[in-house]
């Protein structure tokens, strides 16, 4: 049903990311938080980069039955979008975000990232498609494998070209955990060398 905004804390925005303006209601939208109640650093008008597919909308919440804003998902980011060359033809536009949506709901995994890199680290080489994963216990490695194989062709039509898994504390130090402000679960490495944490590499 969506995400209540307590308009007397927050001043809470929906944006067209290319142009900046405000978008109409129910009107998929960038996130865009003025806090109204904080103490310290003064905010205005900060961009998330997270973008309410649903838009906002003023009615009746149908569970508590609330007048006020609420933010209606799926959420997506604005950069999520990536123009991948596998073939070293032409490239190929693939949209992480649908991608995201499938992985978050997928049984099994406890956490995961996707990895953009050069084969071989070579600038000039094809793009390729790194899944990091954290497993669920009481699930295969190898079915798990498969699963989250499949749903990722289904989501962008492309296979991924590894999976790696990792421990828990390996993946909150990838997504950036404590580090970072928001979790990096789409992170470029193909402007830079590319490393693996401790990779237990399954080539596809």
């Amino acid at each position: 049903t969506g995400f209540h905004v307590s308009p007397d804390l927050a001043l809470v925005e929906l944006i067209d990311p290319k142009t900046g303006r405000t978008v109409e209601p129910g009107t998929r939208g960038e996130v865009v938080f003025t806090p109204l109640d904080s103490r310290g650093t003064v905010v205005l008008r900060y961009r998330t980069g997270d973008i309410m597919e649903g838009g906002m909308v003023w009615d009746e919440c149908p569970h508590c039955g609330r007048i006020s804003q609420r933010l209606n998902g799926p959420v997506s980011r604005v950069t999520d979008v990536r123009s991948l060359n596998i073939d070293k033809i032409k490239g190929t536009l693939v949209d992480f975000n649908m991608l995201e949506h499938l992985l978050d709901d997928q049984k099994g995994i406890a956490a995961w990232q996707v990895e953009l890199r050069k084969h071989n680290n070579d600038p000039l080489e094809v793009d390729e498609v790194v899944l990091h994963v954290t497993p669920e216990g009481g699930i295969s490695k190898p079915e798990l494998e498969r699963m989250v194989m499949r749903r990722f062709v289904e989501a962008t039509e492309l296979s991924p070209n590894a999976m790696v898994f990792h421990t828990m504390a390996e993946m909150r130090d990838l997504l950036g955990i404590g580090r970072l402000l928001k979790e990096e679960k789409l992170v470029d490495h193909r402007d830079k060398p590319a490393t693996n944490l401790n990779p237990e590499l399954h080539a596809v």
